[in-house]
């Protein structure tokens, strides 16, 4: 199955944790925090740097315009950071916790080289590797398996994950050849970008995923177990 690859391109949501994860838990989180950061804004502060990038003057309006990209999952750059910022804050308290799959946590600790391809930002990736919930004792300390991860890519380090050019820039990034590289995602539009360019790939079908009519295309895996 797995053992022709040296290397492993890991998505994030709906392939290694729950897709209900982010909508459930971290945009809600997010979306309660957006009135506080907009109207108690003061300049000298992180966040009113990631807030003027927008460029809408208005409160009001900017308050309205974030909370409408988080309701369409627009896969905005500045809406991430913004994300990421406040969602730190949720992790470092203990608010946070990423329910990542006890399968998905083993793969990582025994491969050797494993990346991280997401929408989310850098920053968040590494938050949710970060604090993750153990799923043998969820009411202790949360895991950190960052240290397990050879690195990160987003659509600004990278483009967008559904573009074959994202891929040969990740591959140029890690130094792998794309025979070498097998990519796990619940998307099917991402993994025929990810093939266009040569790279391995695996469909992720977890509880709660959108079904895949053609799922004869791609190869299939329900847990991580086989690889």
């Amino acid at each position: 199955m797995g053992d022709s690859y040296s290397t492993y391109l890991l998505d994030i949501e709906g392939t290694v944790c729950p897709i209900s994860f982010v909508k459930d838990t971290l945009f809600p989180y997010f979306a309660k925090k957006v009135p506080q950061l907009v109207q108690q804004d003061s300049r000298d502060s992180p966040v009113s740097d990631i807030l003027s990038q927008f460029h809408i003057g208005d409160k009001d309006q900017l308050q309205a315009h974030i909370l409408e990209l988080v309701a369409k999952d627009v896969k905005d750059p500045i809406l991430k950071q913004l994300q990421g910022h406040i969602w730190a804050q949720g992790y470092e308290s203990g608010q946070i916790k990423a329910p990542i799959y006890a399968d998905a946590i083993d793969f990582i600790k025994r491969k050797k080289r494993v990346f991280i391809y997401s929408s989310g930002s850098v920053k968040a990736q590494k938050l949710l590797f970060g604090y993750v919930q153990d799923p043998n004792t969820p009411a202790l300390d949360s895991l950190d398996l960052n240290s397990y991860i050879d690195g990160y890519f987003d659509i600004n380090t990278s483009g967008k994950k559904t573009k074959a050019q994202s891929y040969a820039n990740i591959l140029r990034d890690i130094g792998a050849s794309a025979s070498e590289v097998l990519f796990l995602s619940d998307n099917p539009l991402e993994l025929d970008a990810a093939a266009s360019v040569g790279i391995g790939t695996g469909l992720a079908t977890r509880p709660g995923n959108t079904p895949v009519p053609d799922t004869q295309k791609y190869q299939v895996f329900k847990n991580f177990e086989t690889l």
